[in-house]
């Protein structure tokens, strides 16, 4: 079974690479196997990621549950127009 039969199985890799983004902020690093929330709790106070800011692995906006898979680039955005 590849990569990819594996993550569309329900089993995501797990501690694998990706990267996660907010504004100037990056953190490349193990999170491969996260889901977006617990990403947001880590990183999210530390950060100052809103709790309305939208994820996104390339163009695509993801849920909370999405289940981060080895090679995402995850970023968090604010909602069009807002500041801060």
């Amino acid at each position: 079974m590849d990569m990819a039969s594996s993550a569309s199985a329900g089993k995501p890799a797990s501690g694998g690479m990706a990267s996660i983004k907010f504004g100037v902020f990056s953190n490349p690093g193990s999170h491969a196997g996260k889901s977006i929330s617990q990403v947001r709790a880590e990183q999210g106070k530390l950060w100052g990621v809103p709790t309305d800011a939208a994820a996104h692995v390339g163009k695509t906006a993801v849920s909370e549950d999405y289940v981060i898979q080895e090679g995402d680039n995850v970023e968090f955005h604010r909602r069009a127009g807002e500041k801060g």
